[in-house]
Order: structure tokens, then sequence, then C-alpha cells
């Protein structure tokens, strides 16, 4: 892939990052060390060494279970960290392109559009979403929507009866890609077709041990439907 602007990424030692950078070496992705999203001065620098007319900002506090405790860590990662970035992209006419979740959504329904008003449950869904509405206040920024796992399924077993649209990293880093270069503006949802957790998994673990919601007692949040649509 040959860009034709020179686009910065901040989060490159994430999974994401990882696996965009071996899509297009072109793409800048600075350390934490050159690039601070907690440092103004720090992401100033950046932008004059570097030029760039699209950050990528996917560095983001990921401890959906940790953050229930450390909120302040995640909060500011999440949100002032997000914040700081999109200061400099509006101060220097940078376009601005945030890396959401899915988790935005309660889950209730499931299918859910870009248009569908957001329910976060936890914390680290609320830090997203308070990022999401900060960046939708600059006309020249894309909100993008997605969930992946890493290249092979993480569990021993699978629920028959949750579902979801997410997929494998290497299949959605060339879509998340492709929206990024886009001229969109506002939210968009970058997904795969919805199917059970259980159908996803055994693309890539055979022996993955299939289970039913209605076969346990539990919460609603570990049923949550969150998949999306466009």
């Amino acid at each position: 892939m040959v860009l034709k602007q020179k686009v910065l990424f901040t989060g490159g030692t994430g999974r994401l990052g990882q696996q965009i950078a071996l899509i297009d070496k072109s793409i800048i992705m600075p350390q934490r060390a050159e690039c601070d999203i907690l440092d103004e001065q720090s992401i100033q620098e950046s932008i004059e060494r570097y030029e760039p007319q699209i950050i990528i900002h996917a560095a983001a506090y990921t401890d959906v279970k940790g953050a229930e405790t450390d909120i302040i860590s995640c909060m500011e990662t999440n949100v002032v960290g997000v914040y700081n970035i999109l200061k400099k992209c509006i101060h220097n006419n940078v376009k601005m392109v945030y890396i959401s979740t899915d988790a935005v959504f309660d889950g209730k329904t499931g299918n859910y559009h870009s248009t569908d008003l957001v329910n976060p449950i936890s914390v680290y869904a609320k830090s997203k979403t308070a990022a999401e509405i900060m960046v939708q206040s600059y006309s020249n920024s894309l909100v993008i929507r997605t969930s992946f796992f890493g290249e092979t399924f993480p569990y021993e077993s699978a629920f028959v009866d949750q579902w979801t649209s997410k997929d494998y990293i290497d299949i959605m880093a060339p879509k998340i890609l492709k929206a990024c270069l886009s001229n969109e503006n506002g939210i968009k949802h970058v997904a795969s077709k919805r199917r059970s957790l259980y159908q996803l998994a055994k693309l890539r673990k055979q022996d993955v041990v299939a289970m039913s919601i209605s076969d346990f007692n539990i919460n609603f949040d570990l049923a949550r439907d969150l998949s999306l649509k466009e």
C-alpha cells in the first residue's frame, strides 16, 4: 500500500498497531518516550517532526477488569490522553481518527448502527464514550468503533448463543486501516458479520467446547450482544 497522506499512529506496540505495521511500514509509529499522550509538548514536537496529515489514535488503557479499581489511570489515558491528542490536532489542522470500541453499547439488543444511542456499562466503556464525545466536537475527525481478538481464539470454550461481529486481528486490521484513510468523518463501525462466539471460535480453534448461556446462572453483562452494523 502506498499512502497519499502522511500518517502518525499512537499505540504502535499494541495488537492493532503491530498488525498495521505489517500492512504498511510507511506509517509513523513513535514510541511512548517520543510521543507521550499525557505530555502536550511531546505530542506537539512529534507533529512538528513528522508533519502528519492524519493521526490515528489507538493508544489506550485496555484492562477492562483493572479499570474498575484503577479508575484514575484509565481516565488519564482514555480521556485526558485523547483530549491532549485532540487539542493538538485542532491547533495543527490535523485529521484525528479515534479507535473506539463496541463496548460503548450495553449489548441488550445487538446489531447496533452508528446512530444508535450509547449506554456504556463498565468504567472502561465509560472512558471510551467520554473520549468519543470530545472527538466528535472536531469536524475533521472520525471515530471508529470496532473489536477484535488476536490471531487465535483465546478461550477453551465459547457460547453458542452469545453474538458478536468482532473478528481476528489479521482480518480486521486491513478493514480498520481502510476506514482510517477514507475521507469519512463522524462515526463508523468496522466489523465482520454477526455470528455466535462459538462459530467465530471454531474458525481458528477446532477443539473449542460449545457452551450455552441458558445452562448457567449468568448475569447479563457476560451475555451481551455487541454486534455492530454500519
